[in-house]
């Protein structure tokens, strides 16, 4: 059934309304791709390590020896302090105990923090190229259709230009028919006038023949 001039005015109307729509969600879409952040954090410093070596070579405290005059006075005053000597000694073996077994744990978290930073840094990297191609891909989505569109009007258009073509040359040859049929029937009606004719003539000879007898 045709459409209507008011039906194809809202179809029309209704398309325009859909691709406005299309193309604001898909200029949203485009404004919210994902972009790497120009301060991206940069892993920490690595631990430093300069005094390691010295606290491993300094922290024993080695009293000097008592010689001389005054060794028994030495002596003395070294047992007297000793132990404040053997609990800095046992506090300096605390402290460079501590830091041996901190420095592997900062580097392996140093190492740590880098590699994630890495990994964080490639997957957003990745996302925001999907992200491009996703719109890149949905922009094509309405010249595809729009190409699909013509494609099955220009099909159309050939298949309609054929059924004319066939409806035309049926039509020729039902018009050449009717013309045949119209002669063949304007032969018969000619042949029957002409027997009529012939009839009455025959008719009119014999009642001359009766009369004349």
């Amino acid at each position: 059934m045709p459409k209507s001039p008011d039906d194809l005015e809202a179809l029309k109307e209704e398309r325009a309304a859909a691709d406005r729509a299309y193309n604001d969600a898909l200029t949203r879409l485009d404004r919210a791709i994902q972009r790497l952040p120009a301060d991206f954090p940069q892993p920490p410093p690595v631990p430093d390590e300069r005094q390691v070596t010295p606290l491993n070579t300094l922290w024993t405290i080695a009293a000097p020896p008592a010689t001389g005059l005054r060794r028994g006075f030495i002596a003395g005053v070294r047992r007297a302090v000793a132990p404040l000597f053997e609990q800095q000694q046992a506090f300096n073996a605390a402290v460079v105990d501590h830091v041996n077994r901190s420095v592997p744990v900062a580097r392996e978290t140093r190492a740590s923090i880098d590699s994630t930073l890495t990994v964080l840094r490639d997957t957003i990297g990745e996302l925001v190229r999907f992200q491009s191609l996703l719109v890149e891909f949905l922009q094509q989505v309405t010249p595809y259709v729009d190409t699909r569109d013509r494609d099955v009007a220009g099909l159309l258009r050939g298949l309609s230009g054929a059924i004319n073509a066939v409806a035309d040359e049926v039509l020729k040859r039902s018009e050449a028919t009717l013309v045949r049929d119209r002669r063949q029937e304007m032969r018969v009606e000619a042949l029957e006038a002409a027997l009529a004719a012939l009839r009455d003539e025959l008719a009119a000879l014999q009642r001359r023949g009766r009369h004349d007898a």
